[in-house]
C-alpha cells in the first residue's frame, strides 16, 4: 500500500513545480525578451533554415563566468581535450570544467596565455614562471606538461623552458640575458604521434645573432626534446611563409578524432609591430623532398583567394588585409573541417571552409553551393559582441571563445546544426 500511493504523492509534486514554474514566467528562467542580451538572442534565432542568408552562429546560454573558487579572470585561452573536459586558462591558472561549465578544479599559475591536450590526456600550457640563475631571479616563458588533472592529483610531467630548451643559441650558451624575459610561448599544438609544435615571440630576430631569432615556430618530442626551429619561416619579413610576431600555431588533430591524418601542415597566426600585414594567416605545406621535409605556402587556398571568384565565394582566408590583429586559431575536427580565427583587433571571429573561403556549407536545399558567410563580432559585451577575445575551441558543433576583456567563455553554434 505505501508503494501504491507514493505514485500520486509525485505527480502531484511534479504538477505544482510546473505551475510554479509556468506562473513565474520565461523571464526568471531564461531571461527578460526585453534585456538586450536576449533580444540579440532571439534576433539571431529567428530564422528558417533553408534560407541562406539568415544562417549564422547562435549564443547558447549561459556562457560560462565561473572558475574554480570564483568568478573567471581575463581568460586568455580554451580547449576541449579528448577527456570532454574544458580547459580555460586566466589570470590565476588553468580551471578544468566539465561540458556543462561546471569548475572541476584549478592549477594555478603564474601568466598563462595557451592550453591544448594531447591524447595520453597530458594537458600543455605556455605560462611564465621564476627562476634563480647565478643569484639572479628571472622571470621566463615557459610550456608546462600536466597529468592527472581531472583525477584531483595532477602531476607535472615536464616543463620546456626559455633559453634552456628551446634551442634558442647558436653557440650553447643558455644562460639567460634581459632580453628572454621579454619573450613569449604564445601558442602549442598537438601532431599525431604526440608531438608538440609551439610558437614563440620575442624582441631580437637578427639572422646574423648568436641568439637565433625569437620569432619563431619550433617542434619538440613528446618527451619535451626541441627537435627542429622551422627556419624556413621568416621572422621579420612578412611574406606567404613567415612567422613575424606569432600569436599561435595550429595542426590538424584534435578532439574527437579517433584515427589521425599524418601530415604536418599547419597555419599560424602572425600579428603586427609596426605596419598591417597583408596576410596574417598561413597556411603552410611540409612536402616530403629527396632532402627531406620542406615548408611550402599553400598554393590552393592562395589561388582562391587571386581568383576572387563571386561564384565560389564571398571571402578568402587570403584576401589581403583581412585581419588586423590574429589572436588564437581552431580547428574543426570533423567532417566540417571549419577553421576559426580570432581577431582581437576587430574583436570578431571569423569562419572559413577547408579550401579557405570565408563561410559554412548552405543548408540543404539551397539554390547555391557557395559557403554561407557567418563571420560575426564587434566590441561589446552584447551576447555576439567580444572585449579582446584571446582564445578559441571547437568540439562536437559549438565554438567557444575566451573572451578576454568580459571575463567569460561564450559559446555558439551554428542554427542549422539544431535538430
Amino acid at each position: 500500500m505505501p508503494a501504491f500511493f507514493s505514485m500520486p504523492s509525485r505527480i502531484v509534486v511534479l504538477l505544482f513545480t510546473a505551475a510554479a514554474l509556468l506562473t513565474a514566467g520565461c523571464d526568471d528562467l531564461l531571461g527578460s525578451k526585453s534585456d538586450a542580451t536576449t533580444e540579440e538572442i532571439f534576433e539571431e534565432g529567428r530564422i528558417d533554415p533553408t534560407l541562406v542568408e539568415d544562417v549564422g552562429y547562435v549564443p547558447l546560454i549561459p556562457f560560462f563566468e565561473q572558475g574554480f573558487g570564483g568568478p573567471l579572470q581575463a581568460p586568455t585561452d580554451v580547449y576541449v581535450g579528448y577527456d570532454e573536459f574544458i580547459y580555460v586558462v586566466d589570470a590565476r591558472g588553468l580551471h578544468v570544467l566539465d561540458l556543462a561549465g561546471r569548475p572541476q578544479f584549478l592549477f594555478p599559475l603564474e601568466g598563462a596565455t595557451a592550453v591544448t591536450q594531447d591524447r595520453r590526456f597530458h594537458v600543455y600550457v605556455a605560462a611564465r614562471r621564476d627562476t634563480v640563475v647565478n643569484g639572479q631571479t628571472w622571470n621566463l616563458p615557459v610550456i608546462y606538461r600536466i597529468s592527472g588533472l581531472t583525477t584531483g592529483n595532477p602531476t607535472t610531467e615536464d616543463l620546456i623552458w626559455h633559453p634552456f630548451d628551446d634551442d634558442s643559441r647558436k653557440f650553447n650558451r643558455p644562460d639567460p640575458i634581459d632580453t628572454d624575459q621579454d619573450v613569449a610561448f604564445t601558442g602549442v599544438t598537438v601532431l599525431a604521434d604526440n608531438r608538440i609544435r609551439v610558437s614563440r615571440r620575442g624582441p631580437v630576430n637578427l639572422l646574423n645573432s648568436p641568439i637565433l631569432p625569437h620569432n619563431a615556430i619550433m617542434e619538440f618530442s613528446p618527451e619535451g626534446v626541441n627537435t627542429q626551429t622551422i627556419t624556413l619561416l621568416n621572422p621579420v619579413r612578412p611574406s606567404l611563409r613567415s612567422a613575424v610576431n606569432p600569436s599561435d600555431v595550429l595542426s590538424f588533430i584534435h578532439p574527437p578524432q579517433r584515427s589521425f591524418d599524418t601530415n604536418l601542415n599547419f597555419f599560424v597566426a602572425q600579428t603586427p609591430i609596426d605596419e598591417p600585414l597583408q596576410y596574417a594567416v598561413l597556411s603552410i605545406q611540409a612536402v616530403e623532398t629527396s632532402d627531406g621535409i620542406t615548408y611550402r605556402p599553400d598554393n590552393q587556398r592562395i589561388v582562391a583567394a587571386v581568383e576572387n571568384d563571386p561564384e565560389k565565394g564571398d571571402g578568402f582566408l587570403y584576401e589581403p588585409y583581412k585581419f588586423t590583429s590574429p589572436s588564437d586559431l581552431a580547428y574543426a575536427a570533423d567532417e566540417t573541417n571549419y577553421l576559426f580565427v580570432l581577431d582581437d583587433g576587430k574583436d570578431s571571429l571569423f569562419v572559413f571552409t577547408a579550401n579557405g573561403i570565408e563561410g559554412v556549407a548552405p543548408p540543404p536545399g539551397s539554390p547555391s553551393p557557395k559557403p554561407v558567410v557567418v563571420s560575426f563580432g564587434g566590441t561589446g559585451a552584447g551576447a555576439l559582441q567580444f572585449n579582446n577575445p584571446q582564445g578559441v575551441a571547437y568540439f562536437r558543433r559549438i565554438v567557444y571563445v575566451a573572451d578576454t576583456g568580459n571575463n567569460r567563455i561564450s559559446r555558439f553554434r551554428l542554427n542549422t546544426d539544431f535538430e
